[in-house]
């Protein structure tokens, strides 16, 4: 992460690998040690140990698909829909480099209204954070029609387009996964 950026202490945590922020705990696994510490029981104890370590705790898991290992598909399915239910948020990232990127923007102290812009696909953090201060608030974001998001600078049909979207579709449970 110092790479990218990051200031970095190193030191000994009883719980998880890393600490991003206040109250956000990591815990980060390969696709291969996610399959494995379900498979030996390391887990569910990782899971309650970062779940009484923080307000947001996060395990990070790293690879091209969460499905390349020996449990089955619907026992990570499973595993995934548990852990969310305990109130912890999974996220995927294709390498380490990713990880990096994604906690450095966790660490900048992203509103929920920037994150839930940043949702959008095409639309940064900046982007986001752009559009709230033009429009002053999501509401008014919401309330905004595409040719009124675009004249935010960095913002053209594309990005417009994907924050209606965001904003509007009607959410279909089949295809919430």
């Amino acid at each position: 992460m110092e790479e990218l950026g990051a200031q970095v202490e190193i030191r000994a945590l009883t719980r998880g690998d890393y600490v991003v922020g206040p109250g956000t705990v990591v815990e980060r696994k390969t696709v291969y040690d996610l399959h494995l510490s379900i498979m030996n029981g390391r887990f569910w104890h990782q899971m309650h140990k970062i779940g009484r370590a923080g307000t947001s705790p996060h395990p990070v898991v790293e690879g091209p698909s969460v499905f390349a290992g020996r449990v089955r598909n619907d026992g990570i399915r499973g595993v995934c829909l548990a852990v969310s239910d305990l109130g912890i948020a999974i996220i995927h990232s294709q390498d380490a480099r990713d990880t990096a990127a994604a906690n450095r923007a966790r660490s900048a102290s992203i509103s929920p209204g920037e994150a839930a812009l940043a949702a959008a696909p095409d639309v940064s953090v900046i982007t986001a954070r752009r559009v709230l201060a033009t429009f002053g608030s999501l509401r008014q974001v919401c309330e905004a029609s595409v040719d009124d998001l675009q004249t935010v600078p960095g913002v053209g049909i594309k990005r417009a387009t994907a924050i209606a979207a965001l904003i509007h579709d009607p959410w279909n449970a089949t295809s919430a996964h």
